[in-house]
């Protein structure tokens, strides 16, 4: 006999040892995070895969496992053995739930059966209703704008790791770690994480920046640094309905004495095709392009208060000076440095930074899951910017963070059944969130460094296995050579 349950799916109940407690599963979720998650996710992600992975009764269940999982994501550092412990306290609640064991392999075991297009999924479906829900008027310009930009993260030291993402060259080997490069696109509206694309470090991030040009829809407007200025990109994307906003590179000089003038410092000119390919592209696609195309280049001064004074030069496909005056574009980059933000959120506040997977399949589906985490956070931050009329932008993420995980606990000790008393509290979390706004800071300042000083301890310039014990006098030998 078989019985669908909100947390397990389909699953088999008579002569088992969860037929007492699939009737105790509807009042008692396993998982805290499990009725905020409903809200957000798609209808049916928590179903059995079509490879029948898990179609067998198991203790850690697609969905059991992707909320740990999501757990150990939202909670950085919580280790694998803390994950199973809850799961273990969970099913202690419920009658005649099976025992289940101490070892972490099973559940680790259970992460890797997950499927990453399953998470892919769930990311895509948030980001989509987030883009549905912006409202008319918050940003003044009405086509959706895609921000890019890239970054590095670091991998465990492992064989596996080491081969498919090799460290820096300038790195001794079995001295370093695992180096990926990773190139995210956002919404500049939301926030959302809308597309990424990863691959060794020595693949540039104009590379990876194609493989996201998929996700872009005509009408969009893709915003970026100097980095992905390139005749490649600015064609390649008008070819597809695509406009785009850069900083000009610093290999192009910016001569405004060409072209036709559009005002000061504005001007219309012709790029010709490159006749030798760009790296990375091959002839025939290169070919394709068109042999020339209209841009603008615009000079501009960006000032603000107590924040110095930046002259910035940008090159756009937006050529008509009617429907996109100069100042528009330049404010439209002017918050490029909101992409900036979104990376710290996921990379210091989620601590995607350092990866913990060992395996180059389960960094993916680890890396897959912190965007989940990610947009899940901000689709909540969207929800009480528009319920409580806040700006989006002065909600704090870590904030929201902190409040959905006290929250969430508090929800999961309401039975299912109590749908209203379980609505009025998650009202009662938005209206929390909507109420512990940032300051307004303009101009701040976002220096990239480190106030904490490290401890005066020596790198390692040898595998660990040949290292000996330094000397004990090793700080006060680097005070004296100080």
């Amino acid at each position: 006999m078989y019985a669908s349950t909100e947390l397990f799916g389909r699953i088999q109940v008579s002569g088992t040892p969860l037929a007492t407690a699939v009737g105790s599963l509807r009042r008692q979720p396993l998982n805290h995070l499990q009725a905020i998650c409903s809200r957000k996710f798609p209808e049916g992600w928590d179903r059995l895969n079509q490879t029948k992975a898990n179609s067998r009764e198991r203790i850690y269940t697609p969905q059991a496992t992707a909320l740990a999982f999501l757990s150990q994501i939202l909670n950085p550092g919580r280790s694998c053995r803390e994950a199973v412990r809850q799961v273990q306290a969970a099913y202690a609640l419920l009658p005649g739930a099976p025992a289940v064991g101490v070892d972490t392999s099973p559940y680790c075991r259970a992460r890797a059966r997950l499927e990453i297009d399953r998470l892919r999924t769930v990311n895509h479906h948030m980001a989509s209703r987030m883009e549905a829900g912006v409202a008319q008027g918050t940003v003044p310009w009405s086509r959706p704008v895609k921000v890019v930009d890239g970054t590095c993260l670091n991998l465990p030291d492992t064989p596996e790791n080491r081969a498919a993402f090799p460290q820096a060259a300038g790195q001794r080997r079995g001295c370093g770690f695992p180096i990926m490069r990773m190139v995210g696109m956002f919404s500049l509206q939301t926030g959302a994480c809308l597309a990424h694309a990863e691959a060794a470090y020595r693949v540039g991030e104009g590379a990876l920046f194609r493989q996201l040009w998929a996700s872009m829809r005509p009408g969009d407007i893709a915003l970026g640094d100097r980095l992905f200025e390139a005749y490649g990109n600015l064609a390649g994307l008008l070819q597809r309905g695509v406009d785009s906003v850069y900083r000009i590179n610093a290999h192009r000089p910016a001569d405004f004495r060409r072209g036709r003038a559009l005002g000061r410092l504005d001007r219309l000119l012709t790029l010709p095709r490159p006749a030798r390919p760009a790296a990375g592209w091959k002839r025939k696609k290169w070919k394709s392009l068109p042999g020339q195309i209209t841009v603008r280049q615009i000079r501009a001064r960006i000032q603000e208060p107590n924040c110095r004074v930046h002259t910035v030069t940008l090159i756009t496909t937006l050529v008509d000076p009617d429907l996109w005056p100069s100042e528009l574009i330049v404010e439209m980059y002017r918050r490029r440095w909101q992409v900036e933000l979104f990376l710290d959120d996921i990379k210091t506040t989620l601590q995607m930074d350092r990866l913990s997977c060992q395996s180059p399949g389960m960094v993916l589906k680890e890396i897959e899951m912190h965007m989940v985490a990610y947009n899940l956070v901000r689709a909540l931050m969207q929800e009480a910017s528009i319920r409580h009329d806040v700006p989006l932008a002065r909600i704090s993420f870590k904030g929201t963070l902190d409040t959905v995980q006290q929250y969430s606990q508090a929800m999961a000790r309401i039975p299912a059944r109590q749908s209203g008393k379980r609505r009025a509290l998650y009202l009662q979390m938005l209206q929390t969130i909507a109420k512990d706004l940032l300051p307004v800071r303009p101009g701040r300042r976002e220096p990239r460094c480190v106030k904490r000083r490290p401890k005066a301890y020596p790198l390692m310039t040898r595998p660990r296995r040949l290292m000996r014990d330094p000397p004990k006098s090793f700080r006060r030998t680097a005070k004296k050579s100080a």
